[in-house]
């Protein structure tokens, strides 16, 4: 069984690494790299006749919801205000503390505030306009009015013309993190969070519901959604930090002078930027297996992919769990005190197909049977897992005292409270739910003040959030089961 113990993802019994030899899956999604194809200016989407029209909120006004939302009221997409951002007081700092002038003209920003390579050039200023997201437009935009579009797939669109089947949760995510999360070409290092930025902690049913958000997509009913894409959203995740992990690696190895190694963006923020010296530091709360002294690598992303892993065939029947192997050995290297960026770089490589060979198998059977009712338990299944997988065996202590680990357990928990019908449908998992939201939440800023951390997290909430992951453990066992 894919393990619940430290970060969340290896098993509790540690296992050798596999061999270097190992075969490895050779399957791959579609959706991964960019598509070879011009970008286009979402005014060639901005028609009456296509995504332009006058009523917002309804079908054929798609981009004129999406391009509203950067002046009406609080509701509102950030893709559509991405590139404003760049003037604000804030990104002037960070761009003066990294030494750029105009930000609104550095590509290091450019390529995740606008739609990179989007023609013609003064198109920047829409933000993450519709290519962002759904692809270059070059071969589709045409395409994809005529009556046989319907009749391609998914992967043939992708791969014939570039367009990103957003309908596909494995394709959408992957588009998502290349940005959220990092690639080889975008990413937001330490420098840049020193300087300022906020630190990238992506999870997209975080994204998906959040109610400031104003959607210019239409809401069908879809069964089981935030199961489905939680689990998704883990994998896509994970395969993100990892290859950004390689990517980084394998620069190290090379001696590039401007890469640090570690890079520190990899690691847990707070296992080093914690109040000290007032006795809340203490371990004694938690049991992870980490060495002392060796802050945890991406434990936002790898925290809670064990539970997304052993349910996996809950939310996608007929996929195999994948033993993720090579993920565990990976971690294992990254938990030496300096560890050696070409190892790091072979293992991440292995690690990347893995995950690809999970990916692609979700892909497969989420085009073969996209709407397919889930269990009616499959909610309180993840659930009950993801408050076991924050808990020691005993549920006497917590897994992991580091916030980022025990947010992403409370976050897939929410995810899952959602997907049950909320206090309506499961009151009894309210108190704990909420209860995590509060105990998890940063502090509020008061006038002049800039803190973006958990700022006084130490052991008596550490206590408390235990606690609440105690009950939920309770109200969402298997009906009749023993405690």
């Amino acid at each position: 069984m894919i393990g619940m113990g430290g970060s969340g993802l290896f098993k509790r019994v540690e296992i050798p690494p596999p061999p270097d030899n190992t075969p490895l899956p050779t399957a791959k999604p579609y959706g991964i790299g960019k598509p070879p194809y011009a970008m286009l200016s979402s005014e060639s989407c901005a028609s009456a006749a296509c995504h332009g029209g006058g009523q917002l909120d309804t079908a054929r006004s798609e981009f004129s919801t999406w391009s509203s939302t950067a002046f009406l009221g609080t509701l509102y997409d950030p893709h559509a205000t991405a590139y404003r951002v760049l003037f604000n007081a804030d990104s002037v700092r960070i761009g003066k503390l990294m030494g750029i002038k105009e930000p609104h003209k550095e590509q290091l920003c450019l390529k995740c505030h606008s739609t990179e390579g989007i023609q013609p050039a003064e198109a920047v200023s829409e933000g993450v306009g519709c290519a962002g997201c759904h692809g270059p437009a070059e071969k589709w935009i045409s395409a994809h009015t005529l009556p046989e579009w319907k009749s391609l797939s998914n992967e043939t669109k992708f791969n014939d013309y570039g367009f990103i089947p957003g309908k596909n949760l494995v394709a959408r995510m992957l588009n998502c993190t290349s940005c959220h999360v990092g690639d080889g070409d975008r990413e937001v290092n330490h420098d840049l969070i020193a300087a300022g930025h906020p630190r990238l902690s992506f999870e997209y049913t975080k994204f998906q519901f959040n109610p400031k958000y104003r959607h210019h997509w239409d809401d069908l009913p879809e069964y089981d959604f935030e199961v489905r894409a939680w689990t998704v959203g883990q994998a896509a995740t994970l395969r993100a930090a990892t290859d950004l992990l390689r990517v980084r690696a394998e620069r190290a190895a090379a001696d590039d002078p401007k890469t640090p190694w570690p890079e520190f963006s990899g690691l847990s923020c707070y296992a080093c930027h914690q109040s000290v010296g007032t006795g809340e530091v203490s371990r004694d709360s938690a049991s992870p297996k980490r060495p002392l002294g060796v802050p945890g690598w991406e434990l936002w992303s790898n925290s809670a992919a064990g539970v997304a892993a052993n349910l996996c065939p809950e939310a996608f029947p007929g996929v195999t769990p994948p033993q993720l192997r090579e993920l565990a050995a990976l971690r294992k290297l990254m938990q030496k005190q300096r560890p050696d960026p070409k190892a790091v770089a072979s293992r991440a490589r292995r690690a990347v197909a893995e995950l690809d060979g999970w990916l692609a198998a979700i892909q497969a059977a989420e085009d073969k049977a996209p709407t397919k009712r889930l269990a009616p338990d499959a909610s309180r299944k993840f659930a009950h897992a993801l408050a076991a997988n924050a808990l020691s065996p005993d549920r006497t202590k917590l897994a992991d005292y580091d916030w980022d680990a025990l947010a992403a357990n409370y976050l897939g928990a929410a995810a899952m409270y959602h997907a049950s019908g909320g206090k309506k449908a499961v009151p009894t998992w309210t108190d704990p739910v909420r209860g995590l939201m509060a105990d998890l939440e940063f502090p509020k800023r008061k006038p002049g003040e800039r803190f973006d951390s958990p700022a006084g997290f130490g052991k008596t909430a550490r206590d408390r959030v235990r606690d609440r992951f105690r009950d939920l453990y309770d109200v969402t066992a298997e009906p009749g089961a023993k405690p």
